[in-house]
């Protein structure tokens, strides 16, 4: 019996084939639950950070695996609850061409019962957002961000999903307070994201109102990360601060993650999260009032559910017929992998911010003096060989644009040590230049100064202390001179952690209407001959971390 009146109906595999993917999983930690111990037999299935890897392969179990895994576990008995913790319509090619368009029906397929919000899901603006949600047939969930100027929540905060057994289980979501920076600020505006003690406070109203309404277990589906995440916005930091989640499942820093957390009470708190692109689907039983997870990984289990797949086939096929196109060629591998490309200088890096430089002049008519790109934003590397549309997509996949900003050399500055402030750990905004020079000594600790306004990163006490600006487009550095700036429209908008360009960059503000991966064609077709330049074999020395 399924715990929800609307179910996809999939097709039924044997016990043997279930037993089969049970021995293969991989069993971790277990907690009891706080709350008494009902008859209930409950499978708890369960994805984050799928960012459109929906389609299977030898890496990714994709959406179709999701499904007959779902209807294995109901042909064995149990209720089945399938949740994600966040990050589904954005990432890849198959979701990004129709700007997550495909992503309700793969997951209404699936039979999804409820889903976080991630800070992707607003890549495409709030509402386009809304506008996938309502094609959605299961509630999205966060409780912790809010209309402005209503004081509503933006989405439903929380669910309750009844067991054949009657236990009720009520789950909420949250979502990382990163959102107002690790997406376009513009996209978020007039939303107000709880973070700190208002997010402790906010979890542990939902904890109440759930267990006001006699919910047996507490779920919460947070899309906060632990790993590399923001304290105190962290999993661990929300678990630590209220009494009463059995179960919490985590998003947002694409790590594996089971392992028992200690909430305000001192009792165990299950805390979950799969890795990222449907390399893994984590399934949570819960028998006899304990929880124990179990993982899938990608080769352990060969189901599908043939109608979906066919689906996710179809609409792959086509994009690809589009996407390869070829754009050029290429004798060596362009290195944009994580966490290289957050962390150093690579040859990737310069070929992007070089192509939007380019390409802020040929738009706009004005030679940059200099570009910043967000290492963050480059997202994969393109092999040696051929070029195609698709591999310039994939290397930026997000919906920026190329602009202009015009910013003073203290400002220049200033964002250039902010973005570093987390060296040598990667950090998505470190900065991938074309014609700045640069050192990061990494080796003098970060001082933080205010809080920048609607941001969770700090602005540096002392600029310069770590960052010495050796050059900017061969004229030396001067922090009072003005510098015009290209960049893209997310990081001008004080995107990541350069708010101050939002300030400072604000009436200058010029967008050349072409995306990065556009820039990346017609700076590969146009100024390069459609042959990436043997200058870009290695990365060129632009920035020197110590």
């Amino acid at each position: 019996m399924t715990p929800r009146v609307r179910s996809f109906i999939l097709a039924i595999t044997t016990a043997l084939a279930l037993a089969c993917v049970l021995i293969g999983c991989s069993s971790g930690q277990t907690a009891s639950s706080n709350s008494a111990p009902s008859q209930a037999k409950l499978a708890i299935v369960h994805t984050n950070d799928t960012h459109g890897y929906d389609q299977a392969n030898d890496e990714h179990l994709g959406f179709a695996a999701v499904a007959q895994l779902k209807a294995d576990y109901e042909a064995e008995g149990y209720d089945v609850l399938l949740f994600d913790a966040g990050d589904a319509i954005q990432g890849n090619l198959l979701v990004d061409d129709s700007k997550g368009e495909v992503t309700p029906g793969f997951m209404n397929a699936c039979g999804y019962d409820a889903m976080a919000l991630g800070n992707h899901e607003f890549d495409y603006g709030a509402d386009v957002l809304e506008e996938r949600i309502a094609k959605m047939d299961f509630p999205v969930l966060c409780a912790n961000i809010t209309v402005e100027a209503t004081g509503e929540s933006f989405v439903q905060p929380n669910a309750i999903f009844d067991l054949s057994d009657g236990t009720k289980v009520g789950v909420f979501g949250l979502d990382t307070p990163e959102s107002m920076t690790k997406t376009d600020p513009t996209r978020v505006a007039g939303l107000i994201m709880a973070q700190n003690d208002d997010l402790y406070a906010c979890a542990q109203a939902q904890i109440d109102e759930l267990k006001s309404k006699d919910c047996d277990l507490i779920i919460c589906l947070g899309h906060l990360g632990e790993t590399g995440s923001s304290a105190p916005n962290r999993a661990s930091d929300v678990i630590a601060n209220t009494e009463g989640i059995d179960l919490f499942i985590n998003g947002h820093d694409h790590a594996v993650q089971n392992e028992l957390l200690k909430d305000k009470a001192g009792n165990d708190v299950l805390t979950v999260e799969t890795g990222s692109y449907l390399a893994n689907i984590g399934v949570v039983t819960y028998e006899n009032g304990t929880f124990e997870e179990k993982l899938v990984a990608v080769g352990e289990y060969d189901g599908s559910n043939a109608e979906l797949a066919k689906q996710i086939d179809d609409v792959a096929a086509d994009i690809e017929g589009r996407m390869s196109k070829k754009i050029g060629t290429t004798s060596f591998e362009l290195d944009g992998e994580n966490p290289g490309v957050r962390s150093n200088e690579t040859n990737l890096g310069d070929f992007v911010a070089d192509a939007a430089k380019w390409e802020a002049r040929m738009a706009l008519g004005d030679e940059p003096d200099a570009c910043i790109i967000n290492g963050g934003g480059v997202r994969k590397s393109v092999a040696a060989g051929d070029v195609t549309l698709g591999d310039l997509h994939n290397v930026f996949p997000y919906s920026n644009q190329v602009c202009t900003i015009e910013v003073k050399g203290a400002e220049l500055l200033e964002a250039l040590e902010a973005a570093c402030q987390g060296s040598p750990e990667p950090m998505g905004s470190f900065p991938q230049v074309s014609g700045i020079t640069f050192e990061l000594d990494t080796s003098v600790p970060y001082e933080q100064g205010e809080q920048y306004p609607d941001s969770t990163y700090y602005k540096p006490a002392n600029p310069g202390s770590r960052i010495t600006i050796t050059d900017v487009n061969g004229k030396g550095f001067d922090p009072d001179e003005k510098y015009l700036i290209a960049t893209t429209d997310f990081i001008a908008h004080g995107g990541d952690t350069y708010y101050c360009f939002a300030e400072a960059g604000h009436a200058s503000f010029r967008s050349t209407g072409y995306l990065v991966y556009q820039a990346l064609q017609y700076y590969l077709e146009d100024e390069c001959g459609g042959t990436v330049p043997d200058a870009y074999a290695q990365s060129q020395n632009r920035s020197t971390v110590k």
